[in-house]
């Protein structure tokens, strides 16, 4: 996850001058706390069991989930495509894919902020509380749901161990599509660096 992280933040160093006026100082602030960012993942050296590593989706997210009367089908199993094939196919934590789609309900949330306030600006500031509060509460009612499910199951662990290694997932997910978004979709980037600064910040993504 460190080294993830840290191509993921050279990358944007490099490519800052690139972003968009809006991107570019939420970027500085990103690269400014570069050091408490990476520190974020010695938690999980105090992480005694982690739970069980399992095949997983590998890029779980909205857009890989489709609503079909009254059930749900699942696409795309082949992982985050800018990862290494070997990678991809290492069984992971579980959680990865959970930490996937707690960042997904940012996207969500932000992307139709942005697509709304692109002719009316000055609407984004008030608006932007909203986007936060849902995706937050959104992300809240998937964890709480998936915490019921899985219950004492040792696939994951319990508690503070729990806690630490989704926060530390959930992190590493918002570095990679940082670096994703940089080289695909650079007008993109602003969701990961918002998500990575609240995180920076102690804050929900």
């Amino acid at each position: 996850m460190r080294a993830h992280a840290e191509a993921a933040l050279d990358l944007l160093a490099r490519q800052i001058g690139t972003l968009n006026e809006a991107s570019r100082p939420i970027a500085d602030a990103v690269l400014a706390e570069r050091t408490s960012l990476l520190t974020r993942f010695d938690e999980l050296a105090a992480v005694s069991d982690a739970g069980f590593r399992i095949r997983i989706h590998g890029d779980y997210h909205l857009g890989q989930v489709l609503r079909t009367e009254e059930d749900f089908v699942m696409l795309d199993f082949e992982g985050e495509p800018a990862r290494p094939i070997a990678e991809r196919r290492a069984k992971q934590s579980p959680l990865k894919d959970v930490a996937g789609m707690v960042r997904s309900y940012s996207y969500a949330a932000y992307a139709a902020l942005f697509a709304y306030t692109v002719n009316a600006p000055d609407e984004y500031a008030p608006l932007e509380s909203w986007a936060d509060t849902w995706q937050h509460w959104a992300a809240d009612a998937f964890l709480g749901g998936y915490s019921s499910t899985i219950g004492d199951s040792p696939l994951v662990p319990r508690g503070a161990a729990r806690s630490a290694l989704i926060r530390a997932l959930v992190l590493d997910k918002a570095l990679y599509e940082l670096g994703y978004e940089l080289n695909n979709r650079p007008d993109w980037v602003r969701i990961p660096l918002i998500g990575i600064r609240k995180l920076a910040a102690g804050l929900q993504s």
